[in-house]
């Protein structure tokens, strides 16, 4: 039996002025595993956002976490510290974390700091590869009707 999709948005502070910081989440649950995609900048203003998301998908309870940083921009010592307290949570609750997605620089963060093995971290795949093709197909479907009926 595979669960539906739910995507979950969660959007972090905001800093004011030019430097503004754009953080958001989203959860998908199929029914074997937790996704947590983030996208925009992991430091220490958008860090309670991210540990939020991220415990989220821990109380799910999945027989995987996933944590997808191909939208994450920069992932800084705080956005790090988040992430050894959640594997280290889930650890303790038996649940497998992976890293995944992880650009070039983000990369180096975890290689600098010896996480890559700790933290099951890996510079693909991305989540696309991870949906099962059937739900995939039946969010497609579904954003085409609405858009056909737009057109109408």
């Amino acid at each position: 039996m595979l669960k539906t999709l739910l995507p979950v948005s969660e959007t972090g502070p905001r800093r004011s002025g030019r430097f503004a910081s754009r953080f958001h989440t989203d959860i998908y649950a199929p029914a074997d595993r937790t996704i947590v995609r983030a996208h925009g900048e992991i430091d220490r203003a958008t860090r309670t956002a991210f540990r939020a998301a991220l415990t989220t998908g821990l109380e799910r309870p999945p027989s995987l976490l996933i944590v997808d940083l191909a939208g994450v921009s920069v992932l800084g010592a705080w956005g790090l510290a988040v992430l050894v307290g959640v594997a280290n949570r889930a650890a303790r609750t038996g649940i497998p974390i992976v890293v995944i997605g992880a650009r070039p620089r983000v990369y180096r963060r975890f290689a600098l700091t010896r996480l890559v093995d700790r933290l099951d971290v890996h510079p693909t795949p991305t989540t696309r590869t991870l949906i099962p093709a059937s739900v995939a197909a039946a969010t497609a479907c579904s954003s085409g009707q609405s858009r056909n009926r737009e057109s109408s």
